[in-house]
């Protein structure tokens, strides 16, 4: 007996062609109102360490988002000592299947998917949340694709931003993020990190670096920091002074950051997290009380975010006769 598997691919140009920051954002909200509601089932994601240095990674990250009948799987590469020509995390795949029976359905490359719903998804949707409503001045420390789906991001949720304040030891990165946003905003390129998050009201830091880049005495009064690496390039330091502290999921952030190999020696410890995205979005905590605080995110991703995007982009696709669908039998 052979049963159809029919699977509609859809490419990475076509990926980025289907989505539009609101649709992100709009996807990223739904993710943490079901994380809050109990709904979404992530197994922990286990890497698999390769490489001489032992520090380049393929990571799978399933997810189950129930109330909406949304599950799959993201198969992604991290690699430190990538080779030249090929960006440090290229050529990811996400696999989306039937809830009800199993069967694959999309097979689509999810590197944009990635960057879209990382710096210019959950970083934007915790910053609605803890950020000042006021905020006009946005710091991105790291202007590379995240970078730039930030700036996208946060212009889309933010139509108050005045500036973005650019870091990067690239110039030809710095030069593309003012081409593409000098018309609509005030692009300054800061020679540092502190000159760039001195002044600025929300701080996006999506680098490559395994250095701490911003420390605490550097950020404004009441300003909102998002650090989508966590501290391989920010100072633990400002998980200890920030007012509050917030995950975007204290279930998977627990293993990947209080628990990572790497921040062993940090001194970080859950009794200063206040708590998770989820929890806020549902109401269940409180996210920002006033003005004077300084609120650090911190979010490794979770596999609910990519699946919950890779959908929208499926019924686009279908929506407008996008894809190449192949049966697998």
């Amino acid at each position: 007996m052979s049963c159809p598997i029919n699977v509609r691919i859809i490419s990475k140009s076509e990926v980025e062609s289907l989505l539009t920051p609101e649709d992100v954002i709009h996807a990223v909200q739904e993710t943490f109102k079901a994380l809050g509601e109990g709904q979404i089932n992530h197994p922990v994601k286990e890497p698999m360490w390769m490489g001489e240095h032992n520090d380049n990674m393929l990571l799978a990250m399933p997810a189950h988002v129930k109330n909406k009948k949304v599950v799959g799987v993201k198969w992604v590469n991290m690699f430190a000592h990538q080779q030249e020509g090929i960006p440090s995390s290229y050529g990811n795949i996400l696999i989306l299947n039937h809830e009800e029976n199993g069967q694959p359905y999309a097979l689509m490359e999810a590197s944009p998917i990635t960057y879209m719903r990382t710096a210019g998804g959950h970083a934007v949707v915790a910053a609605q949340y803890l950020a000042r409503k006021d905020s006009k001045v946005l710091a991105i420390i790291g202007c590379g694709e995240e970078g730039k789906a930030g700036a996208r991001g946060f212009l889309a949720a933010f139509p108050g931003l005045k500036e973005l304040r650019l870091c990067d030891t690239n110039p030809a990165a710095l030069e593309r993020m003012k081409e593409e946003f000098g018309n609509c905003v005030q692009v300054t390129f800061c020679a540092n990190a502190q000159e760039a998050v001195e002044t600025a009201d929300m701080v996006l830091i999506v680098t490559t670096a395994r250095v701490p880049l911003v420390k605490y005495a550097w950020l404004k009064q009441g300003s909102f920091v998002a650090g989508l690496h966590a501290f391989y390039d920010m100072d633990p330091d400002i998980s200890q002074k920030a007012d509050k502290w917030f995950f975007g999921s204290k279930e998977t952030d627990f293993h990947q950051i209080i628990e990572a190999p790497f921040f062993k020696d940090f001194g970080l410890s859950m009794e200063r997290v206040t708590g998770d995205l989820g929890e806020v979005a549902t109401g269940q905590i409180s996210g920002r009380e006033n003005d004077d605080e300084i609120i650090l995110y911190t979010h490794m991703g979770m596999g609910a975010l990519d699946i919950m995007v890779g959908n929208m982009v499926y019924q686009r696709a279908i929506e407008q006769g996008i894809g190449k669908v192949i049966d697998l039998s």
